[in-house]
């Protein structure tokens, strides 16, 4: 895939629902048809997602990894869904990891503390090897508007201020614990039980 981009630290977001059945985190990774200015250290401008973008990203979804403001050494989970055809955009399911920086990020999902961006690169011809197919992107407006019409998703990361604000959690599930089952006679059971084999053990020997 061509170079890789990242979409952070431009705007705030909201977190839209949190429940607690599971240890994953549903977020939209990249709301579609949605102008939000990018700024770069050479020029700023608008870029818009186009509806259908990412299609068929979901047939890679077991080999997307999440991360930590885009730093792969903060490895956080991985996709176990993705969804390119829902109306707000690229929706994907990520389940955690169960190290400190998973239970970090999955706490701070659900306390509305971080969101959704996308690590991705235009697609080329023939996978990861040929050209830039041509009209991955298109520049519209004088070059003002970006329109990016087939990507490359590669990672998902989890930042506490993303490029556009619907990048949002939708929903947070945390493992539930296990019952924890009570005995509160188990151990005078066992103590009887321990007994009659002892007293057993006496009349057998004549103890």
């Amino acid at each position: 895939m061509s170079e890789i981009e990242i979409r952070g630290k431009q705007q705030g977001v909201e977190i839209a629902e949190v429940s607690y059945p599971k240890r994953t985190v549903t977020v939209i990774v990249a709301p579609y048809e949605t102008p939000t200015t990018i700024n770069t250290p050479y020029k700023s401008f608008t870029e818009v997602v186009t509806r259908g973008a990412y299609d068929g990203v979901q047939r890679r979804a077991g080999n997307i990894k999440a991360n930590r403001d885009h730093d792969w050494a903060r490895i956080t989970g991985k996709a176990t869904d993705l969804h390119p055809d829902r109306d707000e955009g690229l929706v994907a399911e990520v389940r955690m990891v169960r190290t400190p920086t998973g239970d970090e990020t999955l706490e701070l999902c659900a306390d509305g503390c971080l969101a959704a961006s996308a690590g991705f690169g235009l697609m080329r011809e023939n996978g990861a090897t040929g050209p830039v197919k041509p009209n991955a992107e298109v520049w519209e407006e004088n070059r003002t508007v970006r329109r990016l019409n087939e990507l490359h998703l590669d990672h998902i990361a989890f930042v506490p201020d993303p490029a556009y604000e619907t990048a949002t959690v939708i929903d947070v599930r945390r493992a539930e614990p296990e019952p924890v089952v009570l005995l509160p006679n188990l151990s005078r059971i066992e103590i009887d039980e321990l007994r009659a084999q002892m007293a057993a053990l006496d009349a057998r020997y004549g103890v």
